[in-house]
């Protein structure tokens, strides 16, 4: 018996061009799909309402309006993205209690970026009070 040498097969290279393709749609899909904001915890205790505080504590009232982080300090306004004019007004007192009152139009996202900016300035004790008088 004769073989038959003369029809060799040759192995037909793979193309990786289809799984290049597929690759980067999924890198393009996770990173459309991702979130690259940093996302961090504050610290809000609950409270049972009351109006009895000891008279040895330090209260200093903060009023939060409408505009982007403005707070009203003992009739004055203080920006709270002014991280040193506001680590100087909390110097004073660290051991005081920061009463937060906020106005109807404040958004929560604004309250919680006061009360992380008030906690980073060096703020130990920080509350939240009804709409100021």
């Amino acid at each position: 018996m004769l073989l038959d040498l003369s029809t060799v097969s040759r192995r037909q290279a793979i193309s990786l061009t289809p799984l290049i393709d597929v690759v980067f749609i999924l890198l393009l899909f996770f990173m459309l799909s991702s979130s690259f904001t940093q996302w961090r915890q504050v610290q809000l205790s609950s409270a049972v309402e009351t109006d009895l505080i000891p008279d040895q504590t330090d209260v200093r009232r903060v009023y939060l309006s409408g505009e982007a982080g403005m707070l009203e300090v003992g009739g004055k306004q203080l920006n709270s993205a002014d991280a040193v004019r506001l680590s100087a007004w909390i110097a004073e007192s660290r051991e005081a209690v920061y009463v937060i009152s906020v106005a109807d139009d404040v958004t929560t996202q604004s309250f919680v970026t006061v009360v992380d900016r008030l906690k980073s300035a060096g703020a130990e004790q920080v509350s939240l009070a009804d709409a100021q008088p």
